[in-house]
C-alpha cells in the first residue's frame, strides 16, 4: 500500500515538475503581439527544494512558481517516508510520561526538510501526542534565510495561511517550548551560521520571552555522500559549537546525530531514505524515543533545580 502510495505521490510530483517547466517556458517565451517584444525577462536563477527556477520580474508569476516548487519538495519528503511509523507511540504509563507528553503538547519544532519529514511522520501517527506537536518547517529553510524579510522569494514556513518570520508565528501560536533544527542548508553558505542561529533565537525570545529553547543537533549524511562543506566532519564540529552555545545561554541541546549514526559516525543506511541525508520512518522512531528520553532527563533536572 505505502509503496503504491509513494508511486502516486511521485507521479504527482512529476506532474508538478512538468507544470513548472511549462510555466517557465510560457513566461520566458510569451511575447506581446502589440509590442513585438517579450513581456517577461529573466533576472536570476533561484533554487527551491532542490529545483532550479529561472525567476522573472512578474511578482505573481514568481510566487506561483515558488509555491509549486515548494509543493513538489513537500511531496518528495512525504514520499521518502515510504511507510507508516512502526513504533511511534509515546508511553503514557507513568506520571513522568504524562508530564513529558504535556510538555510536547505545548511545543513547536522549527526546521528544514528533515523536520518536515518528522512532521509528516507525526501526522501519520496513531498517537495523539505526536499529532498535537506543532511544526514550523519548510524545505530549504535555514538559519540564514530565516532572517530574510518575507517576500515572494522567501521560504518562511506558513502559519495561518501566510509566510511569517518564525518568531512571529511562535508568539501567535502561544507555544511554550521551542525546538530548533537548522544546518543542512547552512554549512555550504557562510561561516557565520552559529551567529545566524543565535539571532533567530534572540528574535524568538524577544517576541515570546517565556519560551524554553532547545537546539536539536544536525544529523549526519550517509557515508561518503557529503557535498562541499556539508560533510560529517564539519557536522560534528558544527554540533559541538551549537552544544556550547546552548550551554552558555541556558538552552537545552538534543543530540540526535549520535543515536542515528553507525560506528564510523555516519548516518546509518537503514535510516536514510534518499542516499544522502533525508530519513526514513525508522529514523523518526529514533527521534521520538530520543526526544522522550531527553525530556525525561531535562524535566527531572529542572524540578531538582527548582526552576
Amino acid at each position: 500500500f505505502f509503496v503504491q502510495e509513494s508511486r502516486e505521490i511521485m507521479k504527482k510530483g512529476l506532474s508538478i515538475a512538468v507544470l513548472i517547466g511549462l510555466s517557465v517556458a510560457m513566461l520566458l517565451g510569451a511575447g506581446s503581439p502589440e509590442s513585438g517584444r517579450k513581456k517577461f525577462l529573466p533576472v536570476k536563477t533561484e533554487t527551491v527544494g532542490g529545483i532550479a527556477i529561472t525567476m522573472v520580474k512578474d511578482t505573481n508569476a514568481k510566487g506561483r512558481l515558488i509555491e509549486a516548487a515548494q509543493e513538489m519538495e513537500n511531496r518528495r519528503v512525504e514520499a521518502s517516508a515510504q511507510e507508516q511509523a512502526s513504533v511511534n507511540d509515546l508511553p503514557e504509563n507513568t506520571a513522568e510520561d504524562a508530564v513529558i507528553n504535556s510538555y510536547l503538547a505545548d511545543s513547536v519544532i522549527i526546521g528544514d526538510s528533515i523536520v518536515l519529514g518528522y512532521r509528516n511522520y507525526c501526522m501519520k501517527s496513531g498517537n495523539e501526542v505526536l499529532k498535537g506537536i506543532k511544526f514550523l518547517a519548510a524545505g530549504s529553510f535555514s538559519a540564514h534565510n530565516a532572517l530574510w524579510p518575507v517576500s515572494s522569494e522567501s521560504v518562511h514556513p506558513l502559519y495561518q495561511g501566510e509566510q511569517r518570520p518564525v518568531w512571529e508565528s511562535v508568539a501567535m501560536m502561544g507555544a511554550k517550548n521551542v525546538f530548533i533544527c537548522f544546518g543542512l542548508n547552512d554549512l555550504n553558505i557562510d561561516d557565520d551560521t552559529s551567529e545566524c542561529y543565535r539571532q533567530v533565537i534572540d528574535n524568538i525570545v524577544d517576541a515570546a520571552p517565556e519560551v524554553n529553547i532547545h537546539i536539536i543537533s544536525m544529523t549526519y549524511t550517509l557515508k561518503d555522500k557529503g557535498v562541499g562543506k556539508l560533510n560529517n566532519d564539519n557536522i560534528r564540529d558544527y554540533n559541538s559549537r551549537l552544544a556550547q552555545m546552548a550551554e552558555e545561554n541556558g538552552w537545552g541541546f538534543v543530540d540526535l546525530a549520535a543515536p542515528l549514526a553507525d560506528e564510523e559516525g555516519n548516518l546509518k543506511p537503514e535510516y536514510c531514505s534518499d542516499n544522502f541525508v533525508h530519513q526514513t520512518a525508522k529514523a523518526y522512531d529514533v527521534w521520538t524515543k530520543t526526544l522522550h528520553d531527553y525530556l525525561g532527563n531535562f524535566l527531572a533536572e529542572t524540578e531538582k533545580s527548582g526552576k
